[in-house]
């Protein structure tokens, strides 16, 4: 048994988690979902009814809590202290010490609930709520963990992040340019593997035409915060429109930056070319794939240092069939080739953007060339089933025991966490 943990089941944000614990179970494994809270105001994602039963559900605050507590307290007094010592490396910051005090609480219900359960390794992905609380667990219950990263960005303080990082029994990149990312913590890269993020490519059909309108679509689709650039991108449409380019931008998402590129797009005069729809969920936003001309993921890197990874979304797009432009920041391009599958372009550059975007809306033939071309990689490099196989192969590798590859065993994984 595999206990995977996620901050809350099911969020918009990450239905490519949901999708990678489905492909694992129907590869076989043996997959529970453990929640650190309630959904409550995050949207839920559709189309993942098929996991509620093997879903632990969490709330702020119960009994189930609270007879974790006292049971670790007073069964693993040594247990709990550890953990505590792991809190308090960030009493230097109040808010990430209330926030890893609560994720403590939230460990301890799961840890209760889980405690006669044959779970033989617990995963995360990011290096958020999810990695702490696969520490967490790992002390109480003596269970190691793996933890999967998806961006370079850490939530929570370096000291809490770096112990979390050099206690998991191994490390999974989403994309290679993370390989390398614990090495800024002082640690070695020796355990860390790629596991290319992906899409189910079958839930793309294929494009057999080629996409005809008075004014091509332009579509974005993403968290409206400062390290997707879509500023970048409203600077851009006006060079396009003072060009007499015609065309049309759907901008699909909600977040922090909201706002602040609404009044752009009116400032610059923009509300006959770009539309803000909001947030929509994945069958939602899945016909627009088929209707726009090309996809763009204009990121940049943030004041804060914050950039994108991989972004599924342009994964998304590749599948199906859809030309992208996107920046060289992060690890778009590890999907985008430039002037095969799309365009990639420098970051806070719309002047660039603008001549890409201008030199595909007018060139049907290109548009369909690259998408056509995009698939095929796709297919190819980051189909779900392909990277269900590899983590597969990581389970077996590292928990199996001896004599038989096929098997977990919880003694000899936890023997390999006191050896690293």
């Amino acid at each position: 048994m595999i206990l995977h943990l996620m901050s809350t089941f099911p969020p918009y944000s990450q239905t490519f988690v949901m999708g990678e614990v489905r492909e694992l179970r129907n590869q076989g494994w043996d997959i529970r979902i453990g929640c650190l809270r309630p959904l409550r105001r995050t949207p839920a994602a559709k189309g993942f009814e098929d996991l509620e039963p093997i879903v632990a559900r969490a709330e702020w605050f119960n009994l189930e809590m609270l007879r974790g507590l006292l049971d670790f307290t007073f069964s693993s007094p040594g247990s709990m202290l550890a953990c505590i010592r792991l809190v308090i490396r960030s009493w230097t910051q109040p808010i990430s010490f209330l926030k890893l005090s609560y994720l403590l609480l939230a460990s301890t219900r799961l840890a209760h609930q889980f405690k006669t359960q044959p779970v033989t390794l617990i995963r995360g992905h990011f290096l958020h709520s999810e990695a702490v609380a696969a520490r967490f667990l790992n002390i109480l219950l003596g269970i190691p963990y793996s933890l999967t990263m998806c961006t370079a960005h850490v939530a929570f303080p370096r000291p809490v992040i770096r112990k979390v990082l050099e206690s998991a029994l191994f490390l999974v990149a989403d994309n290679p340019r993370l390989v390398a990312f614990p090495q800024t913590f002082g640690l070695p890269s020796a355990r860390v593997h790629v596991a290319l993020n992906s899409v189910n490519v079958k839930e793309f059909p294929q494009r057999h035409t080629k996409t005809a309108a008075p004014r091509p679509l332009i579509l974005a689709v993403g968290r409206l915060e400062p390290k997707k650039g879509f500023d970048v991108l409203f600077r851009a449409c006006a060079l396009l429109r003072d060009r007499g380019v015609p065309f049309k931008t759907l901008l699909v998402g909600e977040g922090p930056e909201q706002d602040r590129l609404r009044q752009l797009r009116n400032r610059q005069g923009l509300q006959d070319q770009i539309e803000l729809s909001g947030k929509l969920s994945f069958e939602e936003i899945k016909p627009w794939f088929y209707r726009a001309a090309v996809f763009v993921m204009p990121s940049v890197v943030s004041r804060s240092g914050d950039v994108d990874g991989l972004p599924t979304v342009v994964l998304e797009a590749m599948a199906s069939g859809l030309p992208v432009i996107g920046t060289s920041v992060g690890a778009i391009s590890e999907a985008v080739l430039d002037g095969i599958t799309g365009f990639i372009v420098p970051p806070n550059d719309p002047i660039r953007l603008a001549e890409r975007l201008q030199q595909l809306l007018k060139d049907e033939g290109l548009r369909f060339q690259f998408g056509a071309t995009g698939r095929c990689r796709a297919e190819e490099k980051f189909d779900l089933q392909y990277k269900a196989e590899v983590l597969s192969s990581l389970f077996q590798r590292y928990c199996a025991p001896k004599g038989d590859p096929n098997h977990f065993g919880a003694h000899t994984c936890a023997s390999e966490v006191v050896k690293n």
